[in-house]
């Protein structure tokens, strides 16, 4: 008997049975899965393939209509299902009621559902990958504690969809630990989180530095109202871009000086794109003769829209100014900070009647 059994459990071993059946997993079919593409999702024979070729889930348990109706519901449409499901067709095969019903949960809980839901949902489809529990909870608990309030979380994930897949060994919990180390409060800490998430996902080396240049290069302290703003704009950029940037302005005769005061009171500036940059400095210093010091120290100058605001506005300014047609002067400076429907009423309006020429010309060239 023993000797019989022997030869029969080498019969299974040798067979591969006993191995097929304990270790072996269901797959799912690649023709399956390529009729389904074509058949209910509409995909075209390559696409199928494609798609096909990129899924790594095992369980052919679960049937893909499930998921399929679920992101329906949820208020995705077709074509928005087959953009996704090509991206990441493993979604297909996710369990509905234990992964997919839980995972969307969190977000609607917080307020983020609909059609705001659907839209950071399809520009981040990562977040379908990520752990319940050692990711997307603890990355929405990072958010609110920085945010204090889920209005708040959703604001900045509806900016930044990036967010909801985010979460990297507790990057962003060092991130706000070494911003609250350099002595910024949680309520600065809010402020540029709100305008600048990205802020917290560069690494925590890059960020301590970054950190102690502007501290020590741009001269501004962590108390000040403006240093994280200029850590979030420089944190945005590279090396490479910060120095192309600053030689647009040194060819326009600027000085290290210049640049750092325009630095400390509007960072964004250095922002703007080089061609942005060039054609204001142009206008302002060629065309109105603005010295360096003087754009320096107004840098919203630079962030103005050339075409509807600095040129019109000055060539009213300029005219109502030569012919003394008003008798409350105005710096220009002044003039371009005010709102439209300041200028138009101290400036424009009171030439209307004499000039109506002018004045049909600068409401076309504003877009009104």
């Amino acid at each position: 008997m023993l000797v019989k059994a022997r030869a029969v459990l080498f019969n299974f071993v040798g067979n591969g049975f006993l191995f097929r059946y304990s270790t072996a997993v269901a797959t799912v079919p690649t023709d399956f899965t390529e009729k389904y593409f074509i058949n209910s999702l509409g995909f075209s024979k390559q696409e199928a393939i494609s798609a096909s070729a990129k899924v790594t889930r095992t369980n052919s348990s679960k049937n893909p209509a499930l998921c399929v109706n679920f992101l329906k519901q949820t208020g995705f449409n077709d074509t928005q299902i087959k953009i996704l499901v090509f991206k990441f067709p493993d979604l297909l095969f996710y369990d509905v009621e234990k992964t997919l019903k839980p995972k969307l949960h969190c977000l609607s809980e917080i307020g983020l559902s609909g059609p705001e839901l659907v839209k950071v949902l399809f520009r981040d489809w990562a977040f379908f990958q990520r752990g319940l529990n050692n990711s997307i909870k603890p990355l929405l608990s990072s958010l609110k504690k920085v945010l204090d309030s889920d209005e708040n979380v959703v604001r900045v994930i509806k900016r930044c969809s990036w967010l909801i897949s985010y979460y990297k060994g507790g990057t962003m919990e060092a991130n706000l630990n070494l911003l609250r180390s350099f002595g910024c409060s949680n309520d600065k800490i809010k402020h540029i989180v709100l305008r600048n998430p990205s802020i917290l996902k560069h690494s925590t080396k890059k960020l301590e530095e970054l950190l102690h240049r502007v501290e020590k290069e741009v001269g501004v302290s962590p108390d000040s109202a403006v240093f994280l703003h200029i850590v979030s704009v420089l944190a945005n950029l590279s090396q490479e871009k910060v120095d192309t940037k600053v030689g647009v302005f040194k060819s326009f005769g600027w000085s290290d000086t210049n640049i750092l005061t325009m630095l400390q009171k509007l960072p964004y500036c250095v922002a703007l794109s080089e061609a942005r940059i060039q054609t204001a400095l142009t206008f302002l210093m060629k065309e109105v003769r603005f010295k360096s010091i003087y754009i320096a120290s107004r840098p919203s100058l630079l962030t103005y829209s050339l075409e509807k605001r600095l040129m019109p506005r000055y060539e009213i300014w300029k005219f109502v100014n030569e012919k003394n047609l008003i008798k409350s002067r105005q710096e220009f400076y002044t003039v371009m900070t005010w709102p439209e429907s300041k200028f138009l009423d101290k400036y424009v309006l009171p030439v209307k009647a004499e000039l109506p020429n002018l004045y049909n010309l600068y409401l076309k060239r504003i877009g009104k």
